[in-house]
């Protein structure tokens, strides 16, 4: 599924599950679940969750001026090296071919990704913030790292979510947060399960791509289908309102 898809289906969702379970509709479950139905693709760097993060064209500014400042250092090394321009010209321009093979904007932001979040988790320790609220951040912090749709679409990751939410939800006093955001987790990867590649869900027990149909993400098919469950989903909740309000 596409990013949006699978924010809309877990927002709305999340409405449904509240109405259901009588608890308040609030800004904690709108965001939660936006959140939660999207941060499983945080092993993608091109994704929504990552964008929220980490603007894409911010990343890209980034990466050419880290290019460009390694020219010139390379540049004035090299006539160090060799008083020759042309010498200098010559081994700084192999070098930063190399370089940029080494060193690709994909590479540098999983990096910004990870530092980024990495930097909240300290600049909330230093602000004294309880630990419950600073270990989320360490955690997702690798995701970018991860092979896409492994461990963080695996049932493993679910439990891990819901027990570090459970602190949060009862230090906030909604409980019910906790088993939302799993929830949403879930609902990601069992949507995931119906694209031609499928999901590791049994990772780290078993590495083996389980796939429950053959939507191609983003194909035209795929697509109609995606709205026509964002459609369903709207007109069942809309149902739960009249019945539950």
């Amino acid at each position: 599924m596409r990013g949006k898809t699978h924010c809309a289906v877990g927002i709305i969702t999340g409405i449904q599950l509240s109405l259901i379970f009588s608890q308040p509709i609030i800004p904690t479950t709108i965001v939660s679940s936006a959140v939660f139905s999207t941060l499983p693709d945080l092993d993608k760097s091109n994704s929504i969750i990552s964008g929220i993060i980490l603007k894409k064209n911010f990343s890209k500014f980034l990466y050419k001026l880290i290019l460009f400042f390694l020219d010139i250092a390379i540049f004035l090394v090299s006539i160090k090296i060799s008083s020759s321009f042309f010498i200098s010209a010559f081994i700084t321009f192999f070098t930063i071919i190399f370089l940029e093979k080494k060193i690709t904007h994909y590479n540098m932001r999983k990096a910004l990704i990870t530092g980024t979040l990495f930097l909240l988790s300290i600049i909330l320790f230093l602000a004294k913030v309880n630990l419950s609220f600073i270990i989320p951040f360490i955690i997702f912090s690798i995701f970018p790292w991860l092979r896409h749709r492994n461990f963080s679409h695996s049932f493993f990751m679910v439990i891990i979510v819901y027990l570090i939410m459970k602190p949060i939800s009862i230090l906030i006093d909604y409980e019910f947060l906790a088993f939302l955001s799993s929830f949403m987790y879930l609902l990601h990867i069992i949507c995931d399960m119906f694209t031609r590649q499928g999901v590791a869900i049994f990772y780290p027990f078993s590495k083996n791509m389980i796939s429950l149909g053959y939507i191609k993400v983003g194909g035209k098919f795929s697509n109609i289908i995606e709205n026509l469950i964002i459609l369903i989903l709207f007109i069942v909740t809309i149902h739960l309102m009249l019945k539950f309000l």
